[in-house]
């Protein structure tokens, strides 16, 4: 432990926000783990729960150590209901923790860059490497029964070639070009997520029972699908197949499960996840067209976050991230 340093407000807002998530993660793989059939898929399930546990207990005694209070975040005992029936199909389980390798890897990437004390790093660096492991158990097993969802193919370039006319933007007005590879990732992965953020907020959807929070997910539902019918679109115009839907529609189960606390958060933090990817697939793609329609959708997720964000304030559910003092108050007036 380097004690001698403090915490940078950057160790501590990542740490914080650690924390937070994988006492969520906790709850939702512990339930899991009570409705599974597929052996391989629980020993994969097994594996992402311990890595949360681990987590936690280590920044735990982390904070402990630097008189850090610990975030209230969420516990079993307290947000879920784990004699319920089954609400997701294993299936679902394979592909909710292979996207959430992702998500936490891109995560810990920065958490790492943003690191200065010793201990810190190798924390990030430790978590980084057990989500590339659970990324690449999840994707061996995906592959394994043929429920990997992988990109289109394109022709393999055989020259290297440069932009010669200012077309290549070309998109709302002119004749569009083909898509490029870049373009192509960027939809067939924003469709795969928000086809997964769909099956999970049906679940959350038919499990709640307060009827603000049912509009609020009902309405998070037909965003995901209006995306994933928009970029559909774009791939289609190539010619290019989307992504399929696969197993993971909820079952028909409407008893509760998860708190709603801990519902408006996981969707809260797959708003900002969202947000992440889309500004990235903005910056990366030139085709004016898609680059208006990533705009346009990003706004309304923007609108739909600051939404859930005034829910989870309104019920007392937000816990404040560590902040500055406000030096303002602080003066003797």
């Amino acid at each position: 432990m380097d004690n001698s340093i403090k915490l940078s407000s950057s160790e501590l807002a990542t740490l914080w926000t650690t924390y937070t998530n994988d006492c969520a993660a906790i709850c939702m793989i512990t339930y899991f783990l009570q409705h599974i059939d597929d052996n391989a898929i629980k020993e994969v399930v097994n594996y992402s729960l311990n890595i949360s546990e681990q987590h936690t207990k280590k920044i735990k005694t982390l904070f402990n150590n630097e008189k850090v209070a610990i975030p209230k975040a969420f516990s079993v005992e307290e947000d879920v209901i784990l004699s319920t029936p089954r609400l997701y199909s294993d299936s679902f389980y394979l592909f909710y923790l292979h996207n959430m390798a992702k998500i936490s890897a891109n995560s810990y990437s920065l958490a790492l860059a943003n690191a200065a004390r010793s201990d810190v790093r190798q924390f990030y660096s430790q978590s980084l490497e057990s989500s590339i492991t659970l990324y690449n158990k999840t994707a061996d097993l995906l592959l394994e029964k043929g429920l990997y969802l992988r990109p289109p193919q394109i022709p393999m370039p055989e020259n290297v070639d440069f932009v010669q006319e200012h077309s290549f933007l070309t998109g709302w007005f002119g004749e569009r070009r083909p898509l490029n590879a870049v373009e192509i990732m960027n939809l067939f992965f924003n469709i795969e997520r928000n086809q997964l953020g769909k099956s999970l907020i049906i679940g959350f959807c038919q499990t709640s029972k307060t009827k603000e929070i049912i509009d609020y997910f009902s309405r998070g539902k037909n965003i995901a699908g209006k995306h994933v019918e928009v970029f559909s679109s774009i791939l289609n115009e190539s010619e290019l197949p989307a992504p399929m839907t696969w197993d993971t529609l909820p079952t028909n189960s409407t008893t509760q499960v998860f708190s709603e606390k801990l519902m408006m958060f996981h969707i809260s933090a797959l708003q900002g996840a969202s947000i992440s990817h889309y500004g990235t697939s903005m910056g990366t793609s030139p085709r004016r067209d898609i680059g208006l329609h990533y705009n346009r959708l990003l706004h309304e997720v923007l609108l739909y976050a600051e939404d859930g964000a005034n829910l989870l304030i309104k019920h007392g559910w937000l816990e404040q991230p560590p902040q500055a003092p406000n030096r303002q108050n602080l003066v003797h007036k």
